[in-house]
Formats: C-alpha cells, structure tokens, sequence
C-alpha cells in the first residue's frame, strides 16, 4: 500500500534529515546557553528600571540604558546562523526564516542601540532591509543574507575593539555594495 500514511518514502520533502546525538545536543546546549543569558539580562534591565527613581509624566529618562552583554549578543548571531543553515534546505524553510529573522534583528538594533555601536547598527539594518527583499528560491540571495549575518560578528569586535573602526567602515561599504549588486533586480 503506497499510500498509507505512516509509510514515508525517502524522497518525502517534509521529512527532516537525521542529525547526529552530538551535535544536537550542542545546539541545544548553545540555544539554552543563550535563553539563559537572555534571561540574565532582561531581569538585569528589569531590576535596574525598577531600582531607577520615577520620573515625572513627559520627563525624559537622564541615565543612558543598559549596555547589553556583548557575549550575548553574539550567542543571538549564533541562534540566528544556525537557523539559517537549515533554512537554505528548502524553500518553504527558507521563506519561514526571513520573516522569522526580523525579530532577530529588531533584538540586535535593540541591543546595538544600547551598547551605542552605530556600525553594528548599520550592519544589522542592512541585513533587516535584505530580508524583506530577498526571494527564499534565489541561491545567490540567500547567499548575501548568510554574508550578512557573519559580518554582524566582524561589525561586533570592531565595535569592541578601538583599532578596528576603519576595517568596520570598510566592511559597511563592501556590504552596502553586494546587497545594492545582488538584490537591486528585486526592486522593480
């Protein structure tokens, strides 16, 4: 009986390949790593806001916000990526991760914001306007959406290390021109 239900043939586009115990037990230790940090700095934030004197209704907050852990951040980069890496198995996965990612890197701008770094800033808005833009069945679009997720971690020790402003700069500028290249014939 070929179509009964619980008989699935090895060509089913549904069924997920097998992993090996190692590695999933690694990214689920990396993705509980991650919540937990995650965790850590929303009750930090939470805390700090509650321990903040009140202000005055239309007064604007005095004290800058709170720096975001900058491992954090890239545990989040690292969340991202990995998901990325299974998306470009297929299409329909690959359309569910750029809707997906957007929340991703509406945390990143968040965090990128606080910790006062415009050129991870600039960086993970491109990535958001290329999400929008890419089409999940274009290899070559889900290769720049995948350079632009590694850039965030170049964009990030750039904005921790005060040698590395110019090669920041110079990386933006390469990466506004790949994604104004490869994504401009979706524009019309």
């Amino acid at each position: 009986m070929a179509n009964r239900p619980d008989h699935l043939t090895p060509t089913d586009p549904f069924r997920l390949p097998a992993q090996p115990q190692a590695e999933r037990s690694r990214a689920a230790a990396r993705l509980e790593q991650a919540r937990a940090d995650l965790s850590r700095m929303a009750r930090s934030t939470a805390k700090a806001d509650a321990e903040a004197p009140q202000q005055p209704d239309g007064a604007t907050p005095t004290a800058p916000p709170a720096a975001y852990d900058p491992a954090a951040i890239a545990a989040r980069i690292d969340l991202m990526r990995g998901r990325f890496t299974k998306a470009r198995e297929d299409a329909v996965s690959a359309l569910l991760f750029l809707s997906d990612a957007q929340q991703d890197c509406d945390a990143l701008s968040e965090a990128a914001d606080a910790n006062r770094w415009p050129q991870m800033a600039a960086g993970i808005q491109l990535l958001s306007q290329s999400l929008r833009r890419a089409l999940p069945a274009e290899a070559r679009h889900l290769d720049l959406i995948g350079l632009l997720i590694d850039a965030l971690y170049a964009l990030r020790r750039a904005e921790t290390r005060p040698d590395m402003g110019r090669a920041g700069e110079d990386l933006l500028r390469g990466l506004r021109l790949a994604v104004a290249r490869e994504l401009s014939t979706t524009d019309a």
